[in-house]
Parts: structure tokens; sequence; C-alpha cells
């Protein structure tokens, strides 16, 4: 990122783990943020969005000595600054005690906030710590309320009927593109894990070679080396999901929502990421709230951070940040911004 520098070097000692330390040259805020028991919520987006409003950023990981943070970080944070945003984790308070109470008592202004409030507030998205000990909330979240189910579901039917019906012609064009450059079906389908935990057979065109998972399942990447070239651009532009609005027309997926998952990784994610089943309390989506807000990935971490932007959806839900998303969707495939 042009306005943040490189993240400044902290001592490694026996006794602690690094701190983390991220200044901005074109702060508008003289605020310090801290934010103690870290766990690597943060994605690059994040970072991005705080920068302008810190000074600097410090990021202090659990289990880090007290008495060296004290000594050799901020004593020298609390004689350069005057504000300080403190934000804390409830679950690993007591290892920071003393760097609350001293922020709190030296500094002339400061804010505290817990780390639930402050993802929810400040980024957009719900907190999820790395393992299961740790809820903060309760395990399973409600489904849509009844008119937001009401009107999700009309704007499904009306939405895909007419954009069937506008693409049509990509639909021969995909087809005989297809064909052209990789023999094989020119649909593909895949059991991914829907609403309520079922199963349902997602439909796409198919971008990769008949080949592509003869090694077993894997996930997609930016570039994936299995596509053949008409494939990659389908992929770019979302051109492969275009089928799967005859999902949505069948009530098994909706416009916006979590996108569906396969139930070879969704197994291995229950059992590593605390709450990932709550996803499956709507619809999947052919678009989501995470799918505009983090890129593609592979693995827990990814998964992590993904769920943490469809809980924030499922639980935030408006109008307005249902159309955000479909806007976003558009300009990202209008910008081939896809991967």
């Amino acid at each position: 990122m042009n306005n943040l520098s490189s993240v400044l070097p902290t001592v490694f000692t026996a006794h602690c783990r690094v701190v983390h330390r991220l200044r901005s040259s074109k702060s508008i805020g003289r605020q310090i943020l801290v934010i103690t028991g870290y766990d690597y919520f943060l994605t690059k987006r994040d970072i991005k969005r705080l920068m302008p409003q810190y000074e600097e950023i410090v990021l202090v990981p659990r289990h880090t000595d007290d008495e060296y943070l004290t000594n050799d970080v901020l004593h020298s944070l609390l004689n350069s600054y005057q504000e300080f945003h403190l934000v804390a984790n409830p679950n690993h308070d007591h290892q920071h005690q003393v760097i609350h109470q001293l922020i709190i008592r030296e500094s002339k202004f400061s804010k505290v906030s817990t780390v639930a409030d402050f993802c929810k507030n400040h980024l957009q998205k719900v907190y999820i710590a790395e393992n299961a000990e740790e809820l903060t909330w309760p395990d399973q979240l409600p489904p849509f309320r009844p008119e937001i189910r009401t009107f999700k579901k009309a704007l499904d039917v009306v939405t895909s009927l007419g954009f069937l019906t506008f693409t049509s012609p990509l639909w021969l064009w995909s087809a005989w593109k297809i064909k052209q450059q990789s023999p094989g079906p020119v649909l593909y389908r895949q059991s991914r894990v829907g609403v309520a935990d079922e199963e349902f057979q997602c439909i796409k065109f198919r971008s990769m070679r008949l080949d592509a998972e003869a090694s077993g399942a894997l996930f997609s990447s930016r570039r994936d080396t299995r596509t053949f070239p008409f494939g990659a651009f389908m992929r770019k532009i979302r051109l492969d999901e275009l089928p799967q609005f005859l999902n949505v027309l069948r009530g098994e997926m909706s416009l916006v929502g979590p996108r569906p998952e396969r139930r070879v990784f969704t197994r291995k994610f229950e059992e590593q990421i605390p709450h990932y089943a709550n996803r499956h309390v709507v619809r999947p989506g052919i678009t989501g709230y995470a799918q505009i807000c983090y890129p593609y990935g592979a693995g827990a971490r990814d998964a992590r951070h993904k769920l943490m932007y469809d809980l924030y959806y499922i639980k935030q839900w408006t109008l307005s940040l249902e159309m955000y998303i479909l806007w976003r969707t558009f300009i990202t495939v209008v910008t081939k911004q896809g991967c």
C-alpha cells in the first residue's frame, strides 16, 4: 500500500513475541491504535481502511512479555502520542493488564474497545476467535426474518428471470467456445452445501480441463493452471457462474449470500473454525459480502477471514448492504477484477 511504511522492526527474545508497528505518513487522525491479544484477524483491506484514521497502529500478539512491552515499546509511545485507542481481547486481558493500566493512567485521552465491537463498528465484520474455547456469542445464529426472506426471494426470482433472458446469447457463445477449446460437457455440476446443511448440485459453465481433479479436491486459485484459455476468461468476468441463476430459480441459492462450499471442505472448517456452520442458516449466494471484501484463498486461515464477513452479512443484514454487494459485484465484472 502506498500510504503504508514497512512493518517496523521489533525485538525478538526468548520471552517475547514480535510486536508489529505500522505508521502512516498520510494519516489525518492523531490517535494511535493499540490492539492487545492480537491473533492476526486483520487483512490488507482492513489495514488500508484504518491507516488514514491513525498515525500509528501497534499490534501486540498474545503471550508477548509485559516487561518488554512496557520498557521498550510503550514508554516511547506515551511520550510521542496524546490520544490512544486501546482494543482489548476479553479472553486475554489478564495477559496485558499492566499495559492497559499504563495507557489509561498516563495518556491524556484514551478510548477502550473490545475486539468484537472494534471489528463490528470499524471494520464491518464479526470477530471470530482462533479456537472454540473463546466463543463470545451464541453458537447458533437465527435465519433471516420472514420479511427479509420474502424480499430476497422476490428479488432473486425477478432478477434471475430477467438476467437469464438478457444473457441467453452468451449461453450459446460460451457453449461453442467451451466445446472448441476443451471437448467434454459444457455444464459442470458439483455437490455443494447449502441452507440447513443440505447438499445441492451447483451448476456452472465448465472452465477447467476434465482431469482438473485427478489427484483429488483442490481449491481454486487466482491464476489456476487447470483452466483452458476461455475458461480462464469466463472466471475473470464471472461468466462461468451464469448457470447458477438456475439454482436461484430452484430455490437452492440466492443472489447474495455466503458462497457454497463442498462437503469435503466444510467438514474440515467446522472442526477448525468456531461458528463456521452458522453460514448455513441462510441460502448460499452467487455473490456475497466475503467475495467483495476478500480475495481468493485456500485453507482454514482464509476461510476464517471470509467467515467474519459472511457472519456480519447474516447478523447485520440491511437493504443498503444487499444493494452495495450487488453493485460492487457489478463493478468487479465490468472492470474484469475477477480471478
